[in-house]
């Protein structure tokens, strides 16, 4: 099945005179933003008035005031780097001049969604930036993830993203794994080519007891047949409300 043309991204690619989409998107975020660093300053610059934090049952969405005026609400219940995604993503619809009069948890437009996707990802983590920032800081590892995240306020699982998928600048795949009873792929970046895709509780157990990453070997059931993967494997704690143990691990292929 041929896919469907993105038409925001194609108007992108028009603007930058570039037909690769993903430096495209990068071209268009830098002159756009220019020499502003704040997602706040970058807002107000285009037009909104207020940056509120409310109780919402959603995360969050640019709408128009009475007066005509803009103004972004943010959930005060979600997590600080999921704010900024939401906002970085509003931030994206003005800049591609899609101001929606109200959305909630639901969009029709998912060719309009992937594009603000894009764009937010690349003004939370300027492809440049990154590449710089992942030069300083070394190889691929369950710590340096985590510095990364931390370094641009984004969540662990963005920050796997950007690396394996956006920018492609490591080729392990990232997992978060979480264990009460059992074991729980809490999300799972990279090729999903296992039938399962959960280390062993002996893996666990040596991450648990180190207190900082650990590398182990596994086999891997693909389609019946065994696949050793290598694994980087770093306990980062207890999940406050389950009570479960949270681990962050890098697979490799080994064959």
């Amino acid at each position: 099945m041929k896919p469907t043309m993105n038409r925001y991204l194609s108007k992108i690619s028009d603007l930058a005179g570039e037909k690769n989409q993903a430096r495209a998107v990068q071209s268009f975020v830098s002159e756009q933003r220019g020499p502003i660093t704040s997602l706040d300053d970058l807002a107000r610059k285009l037009g909104v008035g207020k940056i509120s934090e409310e109780r919402l049952p959603f995360e969050g969405g640019l709408f128009r005031t009475p007066d005509g005026g803009l103004v972004i609400k943010l959930n005060a219940c979600s997590a600080f780097v999921r704010k900024r995604f939401t906002l970085a993503h509003e931030i994206a619809h003005l800049l591609l001049g899609t101001i929606p009069g109200r959305r909630g948890a639901g969009h029709d437009d998912s060719t309009l969604e992937r594009a603000c996707d894009m764009i937010a990802a690349e003004l939370l983590m300027p492809t440049d930036e990154v590449i710089q920032f992942v030069g300083r800081i070394g190889g691929p590892s369950p710590e340096n993830l985590r510095a990364i995240a931390s370094g641009f306020g984004v969540s662990l699982r963005a920050a796997a993203i950007r690396l394996h998928s956006d920018l492609r600048l490591w080729k392990c795949c990232v997992g978060f794994w979480e264990r009460q009873e059992a074991v729980r792929t809490a999300w799972f970046v990279g090729p999903k080519r296992w039938d399962t895709m959960t280390p062993d509780s002996y893996s666990l157990d040596l991450a648990v007891d180190s207190g900082k990453s650990v590398q182990t070997r596994e086999t891997w059931l693909r389609n019946g047949s065994s696949d050793p993967v290598g694994l980087f494997l770093l306990h980062i704690g207890t999940g406050k409300e389950s009570g479960s143990q949270r681990f962050l691990g890098l697979v490799s292929f080994l064959n």
